[in-house]
């Protein structure tokens, strides 16, 4: 029996050992835990400032947008105003019929002279130049007759 009570001391030893290993891996788990609470809790107020930070940029990136579109839809109406008061429209409309009238009587023009040069091309030159000489030859007398 004494070998019993030994060996239940043993054993209530062995336990009393493998409880204070518990205990001690506990406290490093819980200290572990708690380091990983402070750098997590840190981690979320750097987050946390970051988009203050940020919210404050995209509010003043939003107050400039609105200006430059307040600023866009102001230069669009008086651009919208300066031509419909200056009817460029009408303006380039007339200029685009005066172009094309000006197309027209060139393009008559140019039939005209085409069709002129078309006559002076039919001209036979040589019996031209041999009636001139006739008409001098027959006007060369009379103007002596006339005392030229």
């Amino acid at each position: 029996m004494e070998n019993n009570i030994e060996n239940a001391m043993d054993y209530q030893k062995l336990i009393y050992e493998e409880s204070l290993k518990q205990t001690e891996l506990l406290e490093k788990q819980a200290k572990s835990a708690k380091i990983q609470m402070i750098i997590v809790s840190v981690l979320m107020v750097i987050v946390a400032i970051a988009l203050l930070v940020l919210s404050v940029q995209v509010g003043g990136v939003l107050e400039q947008a609105n200006s430059a579109i307040d600023e866009i839809t102001v230069l669009t109406k008086e651009l919208n105003t300066v031509l419909e008061e200056s009817n460029v429209t009408e303006l380039l409309n007339n200029a685009n019929a005066l172009i094309e009238e000006s197309g027209d009587a060139l393009t008559k023009a140019l039939e005209d002279v085409d069709e002129a040069l078309n006559t002076v091309s039919q001209i036979d030159i040589e019996t031209l130049n041999s009636a001139i000489a006739d008409l001098q030859k027959v006007i060369q007398p009379l103007a002596k007759l006339f005392g030229r």
